[in-house]
């Protein structure tokens, strides 16, 4: 795996484990501590109320200090990591073998979770639950209200597949909204 494709599976694992955080209810964890507590030791109580949090937290971690070890092209047009300098970014390899040791898989977001985020959102934004269609596209899928609420008449949202991610985008086609949102998330790689 060449050092680019190493750091694109490496950035994928993390925001695999930003997801499955992201999805889990924190009531629910809660609910299951506190209906335990006479089961669990205080140890597993304690890592199954504050697990969530600490694998965002993480994830965020492992993002900044990812984000800076991107590849590109030196001056001497040769493909190698930006912040080390060399082809095999010893950064990257490292997060990567962590990752693969304990076997960490990515789960990208499904249409059912698409519209269950988008529904959130809107119903936030609204202050009602708005009718919603949701249009896959390769990195995720795009939300769009039947009717738009007034704080953001001309917009829809795309929920990234790989992490979950909510953002805003002209109401456009679904061809363009793809093809942006590609340009989009491989800037933010």
């Amino acid at each position: 795996m060449s050092g680019r494709d190493l750091r694109e599976w490496t950035v994928a694992q993390v925001r695999s484990a930003m997801t499955a955080a992201m999805r889990t209810d924190p009531n629910a964890l809660d609910a299951l501590a506190e209906k335990n507590t006479a089961v669990l030791d205080p140890y597993s109580l304690s890592f199954l109320r504050t697990g969530r949090m600490l694998t965002l937290a993480t994830s965020a971690a492992l993002t900044t200090v990812l984000n800076p070890h991107r590849y590109g092209r030196d001056p001497h047009d040769r493909l190698v990591c930006l912040a080390c300098g060399i082809d095999r970014c010893r950064t990257v390899r490292a997060i990567s073998d962590v990752l693969t040791a304990y076997a960490l898989q990515a789960e990208p977001v499904d249409r059912p979770e698409a519209w269950r985020r988008a529904d959130a959102w809107y119903t936030r934004t609204a202050g009602h639950p708005v009718l919603l269609s949701i249009e896959p596209f390769a990195e995720g899928f795009i939300a769009r209200p039947g009717t738009p609420p007034p704080e953001a008449p001309d917009n829809v949202l795309i929920v990234d597949r790989n992490t979950g991610t909510l953002t805003l985008w002209p109401a456009y086609d679904t061809d363009t909204l793809a093809a942006e949102y590609r340009t989009y998330i491989r800037g933010a790689l």
